[in-house]
């Protein structure tokens, strides 16, 4: 009985099926196969909401099999044990700084000269990188009274290894540099008046300059094993040192250049920050900032690691740029060297009087003619790219017409103006006078060249072979490599 009423249940779902699969009516799916087999779809993971990473309501898993015990049975983590302690040392500096790493991947940084102290959290690549970098490191024996060594002392307690001795690795050198000056700031020997650090850039590592009060230069490179011995600083630097007031002046000149490295600047005591100084330096520490800059550039000189920078559009040591829409062009240096460009791009140099320069400079920015903060640094034109359902849209404004362009270096820092498609403004019309008086001499009406007159002076001017006395940069004068980069 029960065999046929099993059998008699199966005879009716078969002729249930079929007539289903005979209906006319029936809905049918369409089902678009997969342009990529499954087999072949790479594995992914979708991420909870933001919401549920950073306040989850629910847990991952949960175990219910049996009841948890009174008393915990694991070993509590020590995040509070150190696993890297790193100390390097240079006792001709004074330099002595220590790196103290947890396992909660905190680094506690500590200048021993100073006392200064800062922590760090969520450093766990760095503590992973010295980890494994420091037991394969050589350090041999620091040699006997050597003050101008870098001695370095490091600990690694889970790993029962320490070393001490002579680093001379200037990948780690320069690595810790870069660490503990961005944490502690730039070091700077005991009793130093002014000073200068520049940051690690596309051109060169890492270098600091030093004067002490005592009359002692220090210059050294971020990735030296061993640093130079200090000499006597020039009695002009310290003069210009001495006359040198912080009162007015900003606590930093910035703006955005392509490759310009971090500098600060360290005068009794304070600190200023430095991007690109040749657009932002004012006036007043131009002559300090431009002393330290020479003897820099004669130690990255004697240096192997280093690569010439370009030439910047504006120089360093100039305190106004004037660049017409005829081609005409003058730049005058802080020692009153003006180097004039014709139409026709013939150059010549001559020299003024240095009070004129500040007279001029000082009038153009009191006409209002030109602000702070380079406005005339912009694109020539702006595309922008949208997209949407699919659809692409390019935009491309018109291109700025031809401009007259000046640049004013005062004591707020670079001033700039632009005049569209003319240079015959009243503002400029102190410029135009002194860029045709210093050409006309040297063009005559039959296009043969003369020698020019100094203006000013009455002496002859230098040929146009000749190179500027203020800076080396200052011939040339194309379109500039290195200048500040647009802001839209």
């Amino acid at each position: 009985m029960k065999k046929l009423r099993l059998l008699f249940i199966t005879f009716i779902a078969f002729i249930l099926i079929g007539c289903e699969g005979q209906n006319p009516t029936a809905p049918t799916l369409a089902i678009t196969p997969l342009a990529t087999p499954v087999a072949q779809l790479p594995p992914t993971f979708t991420p909870p909401a933001p919401s549920e990473r950073l306040f989850p309501t629910f847990p991952a898993v949960t175990v219910t099999q049996r009841p948890l015990p009174t008393q915990s049975t694991s070993t509590p983590i020590p995040f509070g044990d150190t696993t890297v302690e790193v100390r390097y040392v240079i006792p001709a500096l004074g330099l002595d700084r220590r790196l103290q790493g947890s396992v909660s991947s905190q680094i506690i940084l500590v200048d021993e000269a100073t006392g200064q102290a800062v922590k760090r959290a969520n450093q766990s690549g760095v503590l992973l990188d010295l980890q494994q970098i420091l037991p394969d490191l050589l350090v041999p024996v620091v040699p006997e009274g050597c003050d101008t060594c870098v001695h370095i002392t490091y600990n690694l307690p889970f790993a029962n290894l320490h070393g001490d001795g002579w680093l001379r690795d200037p990948v780690l050198l320069a690595s810790l540099e870069n660490y503990t000056s961005v944490a502690l700031g730039p070091h700077f020997p005991p009793g130093t008046i002014a000073g200068l650090r520049r940051s690690a850039s596309p051109f060169a590592p890492a270098h600091t300059i030093a004067v002490t009060e005592d009359g002692l230069l220090y210059v050294w490179l971020a990735n030296e094993s061993q640093v130079g011995e200090p000499v006597e600083a020039d009695p002009g630097l310290i003069q210009i040192i001495t006359d040198l007031s912080v009162e007015g002046l900003a606590r930093e000149y910035i703006t955005n250049c392509m490759g310009s490295p971090l500098e600060s600047l360290y005068v009794r005591g304070e600190i200023i920050g430095i991007v690109c100084p040749e657009y932002t330096l004012p006036t007043a520490l131009l002559p300090l900032y431009a002393r330290l800059d020479t003897l820099l550039a004669e130690k990255l000189v004697q240096s192997e690691v280093t690569v010439a920078r370009p030439p910047t559009g504006f120089p360093l040591t100039a305190v106004l740029d004037y660049n017409r829409t005829d081609g005409a062009r003058l730049t005058l240096y802080a020692d009153g060297t003006a180097v004039v460009q014709s139409q026709r791009g013939e150059q010549v140099t001559a020299v003024i009087s240095p009070t004129q320069t500040l007279s001029l400079t000082n009038e153009l920015i009191a006409t209002g003619a030109v602000r702070t903060g380079l406005k005339t640094f912009r694109p020539e034109t702006t595309e922008v790219i949208t997209t949407t359902g699919g659809i692409t849209t390019t935009i491309t404004t018109t291109p700025l017409p031809p401009r007259t362009l000046l640049l004013v270096r005062g004591p707020a820092g670079v001033y700039d103006g632009e005049w569209f498609n003319s240079f015959d403004a009243p503002q400029l019309a102190a410029l135009n006078a002194l860029l045709t008086q210093l050409l006309n001499p040297a063009i005559s009406s039959e296009g043969s060249e003369t020698p020019a007159a100094e203006a000013g002076t009455g002496t002859p001017a230098a040929t146009e072979t000749e190179a500027p006395a203020a800076t080396g940069t200052a011939t040339a004068r194309a379109a500039p490599p290195f200048t500040p980069t647009p802001t839209p």
